[in-house]
Order: structure tokens, then sequence, then C-alpha cells
């Protein structure tokens, strides 16, 4: 085959020799069309980090490194599934949809109760309000009877002290005027003798018969003052009397309404709304959130590994509809036994080799468990890379751990190892070009070789490099 192609190759050299020799001799100045590049097809696997030294060799199963079972929130028909088994999804991403028909109406109706309950609300604080003010109001005109309560008694108690002089008053006229009468009347019987014997002149004897008139009167007035002082005195104890009880009933009346703002600003009616009011506000949420658990997404990036159920099948939050298997990374768990677990550290590199696929990889130890399962051995968990999907869950995997003085490199196989003049090299895969480099082999055997001057994870060609020269290009299978 390599024959045949050199061959063809030739055969157009020459036909655009002559093609391009013909023109020259014509004088045509449109140039020769350009020769198209050798296409290889070529296969490649990647530089990993390991030794020649299998050293110790274990087998486990591949496993997701995570899997979720997707259960809806809710039990309803399945309307859609926008997803197809073995599909890539992104954390987020619809996987499928349920009949919300009845999650609307219950959200509907919880709105409404809301509602309601607001307005039952707003109506019993507007009752509250009006309650505070008309107490208020209440305790305003209470205060205002007792300030004039208040007045009305201190007005009583001066017209008693003002009562109390005036009968003092009274008492001292009184005095005076009996002492005026008194004498009056002792002047007017002298005189009266006086006259009877011819002593006293008859106008002297009237004069003092009308000083005693006069005094008799003034007497008489005096009593009258006093009888109205008295008369005063009663009166205004009677008003304090009055006073008081006016101002004890001013006083029962503002405590009254002071209870009663106290009882209106209580709002033990409110609190009561206001609770039924959380409650409704609650169960509109829950409705909310149920009608959106109607659309079912995904918790997690990766792929769909199953699906349990057709478009009309009804889901139940008993049973998984779909499985999401997270399968970048894989991992693979691995019963070290007693006498082999020394040789295994969290983040440790091994070498990893899936025959089915004949695929050679570096793995990552992640977990040591200090347990002896069952003695079964030391369960131990390896991360292996997985971009390209192609490992599977359940496929056999091979862990190989070298011994502590195993020599460590970059390993490749052995049959991609070409010479010239007795120089190593290998081809390395860079878009659809490859590119040479010079190696050297530290160990080899017939399957793997343990190199320097290529770095891990570059794609070398194993298979097609033969075929590889400088102005081919390669497509990479």
């Amino acid at each position: 085959m390599r024959k045949i192609v050199l061959g063809m190759t030739m055969a157009s050299l020459v036909v655009s020799s002559v093609l391009v020799a013909g023109c020259g001799a014509g004088g045509s100045q449109e140039a020769a069309a350009p020769v198209q590049a050798k296409v290889v097809p070529v296969e490649v696997m990647s530089a990993v980090m390991g030794s020649l030294d299998k050293g110790r060799e274990l087998t486990g199963t591949s496993q997701p490194s995570q899997q979720v079972n997707i259960v809806p929130k809710v039990s309803a028909k399945v309307v859609s599934i926008p997803v197809k088994v073995g599909q890539k999804v992104k954390a987020g991403d619809i996987l499928f949809r349920l009949d919300d028909t009845d999650l609307r109406y219950s959200v509907e109706q919880e709105q409404q109760s809301v509602a309601l309950s607001r307005a039952s609300l707003a109506q019993m604080e507007a009752q509250t309000r009006n309650g505070i003010d008309s107490a208020q109001n209440g305790v305003n005109q209470a205060n205002s009877s007792l300030s004039q309560a208040n007045s009305a008694y201190e007005q009583a108690k001066n017209s008693i002290v003002n009562a109390q002089n005036g009968l003092q008053q009274a008492d001292v006229e009184i005095a005076r005027a009996q002492q005026g009468y008194n004498d009056a009347k002792t002047n007017a019987d002298r005189m009266q003798m006086l006259f009877s014997q011819g002593a006293v002149t008859k106008q002297e004897l009237e004069k003092a018969q009308t000083q005693l008139k006069n005094a008799e009167i003034a007497l008489q007035e005096a009593q009258i003052a006093k009888k109205k002082a008295s008369v005063a005195l009663k009166n205004a104890e009677e008003s304090k009397r009055s006073a008081e009880e006016s101002r004890k009933n001013a006083l029962a009346s503002l405590q009254t309404a002071q209870k009663q703002v106290k009882n209106a600003k209580g709002g033990e009616n409110i609190e009561v709304a206001r609770q039924q009011l959380r409650q409704a506000e609650v169960n509109l949420q829950i409705a909310r959130d149920k009608l959106a658990n109607a659309v079912v997404t995904a918790p997690i990036s990766g792929t769909i590994g199953a699906i349990n159920g057709e478009v009309g099948d009804f889901a139940s939050p008993q049973n998984p509809f779909i499985v999401l298997a997270n399968l970048d990374p894989m991992k693979v768990v691995i019963n070290v036994p007693e006498n082999l677990i020394s040789l295994f550290a969290v983040n440790q590199t091994v070498d990893i080799e899936i025959p089915s696929l004949k695929l050679n990889k570096n793995g990552k130890v992640t977990t040591i468990s200090p347990l002896n399962q069952q003695s079964k051995g030391y369960p131990v968990t390896v991360e292996v890379p997985n971009p390209d999907g192609k490992i599977k869950g359940g496929m056999v995997i091979q862990v190989n751990v070298a011994s502590p003085n195993a020599k460590k490199g970059i390993v490749i196989p052995t049959n991609a190892i070409l010479r010239e003049d007795n120089k190593p090299y290998v081809y390395i895969a860079q878009g659809d070009k490859p590119v040479r480099k010079p190696i050297t082999v530290v160990e080899q055997n017939s399957e793997r070789a343990l190199v320097t001057g290529i770095n891990a994870g570059e794609k070398v060609i194993v298979k097609g490099q033969t075929l590889i020269s400088d102005d081919v290009k390669i497509s990479v299978k």
C-alpha cells in the first residue's frame, strides 16, 4: 500500500510537471494547481507517569464518581422529557416536566387566601385605630372633667375660707352692734329718767331714743349678715362636697378611659389576624414551591444513565425517574489486603489499565478506609480521568502499584518508538500535524518503555507512525 501511495504521488508530480511545462510553452499566465497533502490515519495514546514494574495488580470495576437518582418532589403525570440516555447535561438543565394544572390551581387558591387575610388584617387594624382614637377621646374628656372638678374643688375651698372669714366678721359686727345697742339702751333709759325729772329736754330725750333705734337696726343688720355668712359657709361646704364627688367621678372616668386605651392597643385580635396572614403566606410559598418542582432540573452536571419511564407515565417521589451520573472522573474501589495497604497513600498516582479498551492511564488515590471490610481488605478509592467518556460503568479496571524502589517516569507503548541511525524518537500528534521528538529510553520491555524527552499527557502516535513524513497530515482515530 505504501508503494502504491508513493507511486500515485510520483505520477501526480509528473503530471503536474507536464502541465507546468505545457503552460510555459503556451505562454499561459495561470498558476498550476497545488498538490494536496496526503492524510494518514493514526492512533494515539497519552504518555503517562508510571513505571515498568507492574508491582502489585488489584482489580475493581469502574463506577461513576457521583450518581444521583432523580425523583420529583411531587406526584404527577410526566408531560415532557427533553433529554435522552447518554446525553450530557449541566447542573440546572431541565430533565423532565410534570403536569402542573392542579398545582397552578393551588397557587391561585393560596393567593386568594393571602389577599383575604390581608384585607381582614387591614380591617382589624382600622377598627383598632378607631377604637384607640375613641378611647383616647374618652381620656381627653375625662382629663378635662377632672380638671374642671379640681378647679371647682379649689373654688369651693376658697369659698369656704371666704365664708368663714365673713362669718367671723359678722360675729365681730354683731358684738360691736350689741355693744352699741346696749350703750344706746342705757343712755336712752337714763335720758328718760332725767326727762321725767325735768333734768333734760325733750329734744335730748328724742335724740337718745333715735340713737337707740339706730343701734337696734345696726344689731339686726349684723345678725342678718351673720345668717347670710352662715348660709354662704354652708353653701361653700356643699359645693366642696359636690366638687369632691365630681373629682372622684372624673378620676374614675379617667382610669376607665385609660384602660380602654390600653385594651384597644393590646391588639389580641390583630395578632390573631397577623398569624393567619403569615400562615396563608407560608401556604402560598409551599404551593409555589410545588409548582416550581413540576419542572425537574439536574442537580449536578453529568450524563443521563437511565430514564425509567416515558411521557404520560406517572412519576412520584417513591421511585427514581432518571439516573444521572458524573462520568468524569470515574472511580474504582479496590479491596487492598493488609500486606499491601502500606503501598497506598492519599493523592498518590497509580497506573490504571482497562483491558477491554486496551487503555493505560494514570489514576489518583482519593480515599483509604482504615477499616477492613469483612476481612475482604481495606477499600481504596482511585479516581480515573475520563474526559472522552470512553470508560463506562462496570468495566474491569486493573490498578497497578509499583514497588517503592521501582524507577518512575514517562511511560509509553514500546511499539510507538522509531529509530533512525539507532537514535530513538516518537511522533506526537498536535492537531493534524505530526511532530517528531527525540527521546531517551531509560528502560523498556516488550510492551512499555520508560523514556525521557516528552511530557505526560502528550498524544504519542502508536499506529500509522511508519507512514508519516514531514509533508503529510494526520487524522486521529
